[in-house]
């Protein structure tokens, strides 16, 4: 068994910090997404999210802030522990795992006031993109003839 651990001890590691983190993900995919006091993972999904927006697509700034992002979450399951352990809550998993409260139905109306505008304007997103990238191509092919076009009377007049 020790000869065990001596050859592959750092697998073994490897193996708690991998099975750590999948613990974690997994966590994180059963907890509610929509809670009106905003508890659990929720604040730190918000965070990603910001900081994502900001990151303009560099690779490395996105991979730091999804580790940033799942030490936030590794917290969250830690204080869960840690107010299970001080009796301040029934369970470990209380403060992520739990019957998410539901905004109030005044603050939905108001919400869904504006998507209900935005869809009224425009019923379908998805056949508008497509008349978007099928009138953009039209407009670049227009774009390129008249260019086509141009250089040939410059060329014409540079002859005579």
């Amino acid at each position: 068994m020790i000869t065990f651990v001596k050859h592959h001890w750092f697998g073994l590691i490897l193996s708690l910090f991998m099975l750590a983190y999948l613990l974690v993900f997994v966590l994180v995919l059963l907890s509610p997404r929509y809670d009106a006091q905003k508890r659990g993972f929720i604040p730190c999904t918000e965070a990603m999210a910001e900081r994502l927006i900001d990151c303009n697509n560099s690779a490395w700034c996105m991979l730091k802030t999804i580790a940033e992002n799942s030490w936030c979450d590794a917290r969250v399951v830690g204080s869960g522990f840690k107010n299970w352990l001080q009796d301040k809550q029934e369970t470990p998993w209380a403060n992520y795992l739990f019957e998410p409260e539901q905004t109030a139905p005044d603050e939905e109306n108001e919400m869904d006031e504006g998507l209900r505008e935005f869809y009224a304007q425009t019923p379908d997103v998805e056949a508008s993109m497509r008349n978007l990238r099928r009138l953009n191509r039209e407009l670049e092919e227009k774009i390129k003839e008249s260019e086509e076009k141009e250089i040939k009377e410059y060329e014409q007049q540079k002859q005579q």
